[in-house]
């Protein structure tokens, strides 16, 4: 197993040899533009939200045949909550660079990173079967590798949204989870968490679509507070749900430059 594992990464570091010349910058995540060595990636630290180190990258998955994308970081735990024992294959998209880019912060509560789909690291699953790959995507509530082609970008078209009009785009996309994110702090307020649990989600699916624009600290906290919302919302703990809300909403309008809705206490008025 282990001659196999030296070959395919040899695979892949020609791989990545070859589209490097003919792209120029090949990779493509969400918040990584350009080019970079595969062993860059390798081994650098993951942490969550509040800095606490979960593991590092061991290895690099390759969707050779869609263009030479990262389809999934395998991540080693170590010792962290039991999982020593274990590799997990992150998508790539979950994936968000840290400000000074010494190390990648990966936005799962400890407690659900219990439950996330691992293997052993002596015994590789075969990662391009479709039912493997869809228990994997639906863990971190992204669609499967089918579903996602047409959201993909060239470099070329990355860099442009990075520094162009798709500016704006990200500035409505925030904005329309910034609407769904006023309406689940309303619902809260009248005591419908599971309203608020319908918008939130609607919420954190704009906001976590804003984050492929590149790191971004405000979004990514708000983020982190609309899964609070959502889980507190879901345990029919409305008042806490609601506190969590009013936090995602003021972090997603400071990580687009929109003003913080005076109102947010009441949730009555959305964002225009």
């Amino acid at each position: 197993m282990g001659k196999i594992r030296i070959i395919l990464l040899a695979f892949v570091i020609a791989a990545l040899m070859s589209i490097f010349a003919s792209q120029g910058a090949f990779v493509y995540a969400d918040q990584l533009v350009g080019v970079t060595k595969a062993t860059n990636l390798i081994g650098k630290r993951v942490t969550n939200l509040e800095g606490k180190n979960l593991g590092e990258i061991k290895d690099l998955v390759i969707d050779w045949r869609s263009g030479g994308y990262i389809e999934y970081a395998v991540l080693s735990f170590g010792g962290f909550l039991g999982l020593g024992d274990k590799y997990f294959a992150i998508p790539w998209e979950v994936m968000v660079l840290s400000h000074d880019k010494e190390q990648f912060i990966l936005n799962v509560k400890e407690e659900r990173l219990r439950s996330a789909p691992g293997f052993d690291k002596d015994n590789w699953p075969d990662m391009s079967h479709p039912e493997w790959a869809m228990e994997v995507y639906q863990f971190y509530d992204l669609l499967p590798n089918a579903s996602k082609e047409a959201s993909r970008s060239s470099s070329a078209e990355v860099s442009q949204m990075m520094t162009g009009e798709a500016g704006v785009d990200f500035k409505n996309t925030v904005r329309e989870a910034l609407n769904h994110a006023m309406e689940a702090e309303s619902a809260g307020k009248e005591g419908k968490p599971e309203t608020l649990v319908t918008h939130a989600k609607k919420s954190l699916d704009s906001a976590k679509y804003a984050q492929r624009s590149g790191y971004n600290e405000r979004l990514n906290e708000g983020v982190y507070a609309l899964g609070e919302a959502i889980e507190h919302g879901e345990k029919q703990q409305t008042a806490d749900a609601t506190e969590h809300m009013i936090h995602a909403i003021m972090n997603l309008s400071r990580s687009a430059g929109l003003q913080i809705p005076e109102d947010v206490a009441t949730g009555r008025s959305a964002v225009n």
